[in-house]
């Protein structure tokens, strides 16, 4: 009996090139709605501007579950899945979210508290002073305090998040589309989909995520109140799940 040989899947590499351009035509094809999209989105950013004390308010639980459904009901939309807001698909879709929430939380965690062992194991003043400036640069990052963070750290955090982002963001995303698809695909079918592809991704994530650093200094400079920032990264925003949703057609659609 002839043995049989197992066959083996096709590795599918992504065109970077290829899926920006295609996001911005879709952009094109569809002016009415990226329009809304925008508007919305950047409604709901000013929205969250005005709730006072941000994340820490109860308030703004209130404004998180809006802003899922939101996004929810943007992929229903789509993929032209009736009804958009679709209850079952929202709360499937919760289960790949909390945990890609909880796994970002435990690295964002291990990131901001790893650099303490060395001050248990009785290193000197010098990484004391590193430290310190390591923290400082953290804390302004995640409060959006600019002022005390320099350029090059800036870009250096960004940086780091754009090395994490395949693992960390690209994988989940796709795995949170797929559920909102009614489709069943666990973060390691997606890793294994998408293998092969992690120098693209980082590629994908620094042209999406390097824009909100230079719009964030140039906010500053020009002293526009975080106006500007708010305006831009809100079309950003909408263009980069644009780009998620061509990422996720590349992978699971079309091939």
């Amino acid at each position: 009996m002839p043995e049989l040989t197992p066959v083996k899947e096709k590795k599918l590499h992504l065109h970077i090139g290829h899926l920006l351009k295609s996001s911005l035509f879709y952009i094109m094809a569809n002016p009415l709605f990226c329009l809304c999209v925008f508007t919305a989105n950047l409604a709901y950013m000013l929205l969250f501007k005005a709730i006072h004390g941000g994340i820490s308010n109860p308030l703004s639980i209130l404004w998180l579950i809006g802003y899922y459904i939101f996004w929810c009901a943007f992929y229903r939309y789509y993929y032209n899945l009736r009804p958009y807001f679709f209850i079952k698909a929202i709360t499937a879709s919760l289960k790949p979210s909390t945990k890609a929430m909880v796994f970002l939380f435990l690295v964002m965690l291990t990131i901001a508290f790893l650099p303490m062992l060395p001050l248990f194991l009785g290193y000197n003043e010098l990484y004391l002073d590193f430290y310190e400036r390591y923290m400082q640069i953290f804390e302004g990052i995640a409060n959006n305090n600019s002022d005390k963070v320099a350029v090059s750290d800036v870009l250096l955090i960004y940086g780091t998040m754009a090395l994490l982002a395949p693992v960390l963001i690209c994988k989940p995303y796709m795995a949170w589309i797929a559920s909102l698809c009614r489709r069943s695909v666990s973060f390691a079918q997606v890793g294994h989909k998408m293998r092969g592809n992690y120098g693209a991704l980082v590629i994908i994530s620094a042209i999406l995520i390097f824009p909100e650093a230079v719009v964030s200094q140039l906010d500053k400079i020009w002293q526009m109140h975080n106006w500007l920032g708010y305006s831009i990264n809100a079309m950003l925003f909408v263009y980069t799940n644009i780009v998620f949703a061509k990422m996720y057609d590349f992978f699971y659609v079309k091939n």
